[in-house]
């Protein structure tokens, strides 16, 4: 993963935390089934961004992981599969 980060230039990379992208008429137009998987430690997009897509998207379903950052699926795969894994059988 650290591979793919160092292959960016630093100028994009920095370019990418003064971007304002906001997709909140886009949001409520998703009608698929949702998961929605968060680090509650994510220092790079704030958790609280889980909350405004919850309110857009209603039907989504909310996957707070406690003790992981922004790679949630790195910081403990074990949890992030297997609520996947359930997520993917529910549908």
């Amino acid at each position: 993963m650290l591979g793919y980060n160092v292959s960016v230039p630093s100028y994009v990379r920095q370019g990418l935390f003064s971007r304002s992208i906001h997709n909140d008429d886009l949001l409520p137009k998703i009608r698929k089934p949702m998961l929605i998987t968060h680090g509650a430690v994510d220092a790079i997009v704030n958790p609280a961004v889980v909350h405004q897509h919850k309110a857009a998207m209603p039907h989504a379903q909310i996957h707070l992981m406690p003790n992981t950052g922004h790679a949630a699926f790195w910081d403990d795969a074990a949890s992030f599969n297997e609520r996947l894994r359930g997520f993917c059988e529910s549908l």
